[in-house]
């Protein structure tokens, strides 16, 4: 009987969760798919699909499915982009522009510290590789890269893995320096070009028991 009551209360335990999980209210076949690569648990990765995939659908009629890429945190994304946009554009180099792969263009089409002279003819090898990336429809096959820092983010941009999303230059009224600033105490909120765009502020601190203090 004692076996049985804890057999019971632990299926309760497990089934709770279950019984007051959201169900998701749209259904059917996506019209279209969001491809999103996140280092966000699947808790979040949950609300955020069924909160966009409802406000979708009240707006446009259409159901969106949402295919999340996760393969594990913000530095691991950071490799599998790298990789992504590499064998895209070694692929787009060799058989759309026809020209020879090497270690140069490799080192060049992503540096972030390379230069462009105005005139294209001025361009030496890394340039023109860096020139081309920049100017290519190149993509690692991801819609949005949701979750990380400020930092990541600047890099990814900087590389010229990130496109200007619009959303800064459509809604000049929220972004400008009365209301969400780029910079504040030195941190950086969004990009002037638009091409990322935090989504939540956190701050770090450190708790403590004043009372265990003072017994020190």
């Amino acid at each position: 009987m004692r076996y049985s009551v804890v057999l019971l209360a632990l299926l309760i335990t497990i089934g709770i969760p279950f019984f007051f999980q959201q169900k998701d209210e749209i259904t059917g076949t996506a019209d279209r798919t969001l491809v999103i690569i996140s280092p966000h648990n699947e808790a979040i990765r949950r609300e955020f699909t069924f909160a966009f995939r409802e406000h979708w659908f009240a707006k446009t009629g259409e159901n969106v499915g949402i295919d999340w890429r996760t393969p594990g945190g913000t530095s691991e994304i950071a490799k599998f982009l790298t990789s992504e946009y590499l064998a895209a554009f070694e692929n787009y180099w060799r058989r759309t522009l026809n020209r020879p792969w090497n270690v140069t263009v490799q080192g060049a089409f992503d540096n972030r510290r390379i230069t462009l002279p105005e005139n294209p003819a001025d361009d030496d090898e890394a340039q023109s590789a860096r020139r081309a990336f920049l100017g290519s429809e190149v993509g690692g096959n991801i819609d949005l890269f949701f979750g990380g820092g400020a930092y990541d983010f600047i890099m990814q941009a900087e590389a010229g893995r990130l496109v200007d999303s619009g959303v800064v230059e459509k809604y000049p009224e929220i972004f400008n320096e009365n209301v969400i600033p780029q910079e504040l105490n030195g941190e950086v909120y969004w990009d002037a070009g638009g091409r990322w765009i935090g989504t939540c502020l956190s701050s770090f601190g450190i708790c403590y028991n004043t009372d265990a203090i003072a017994r020190l």
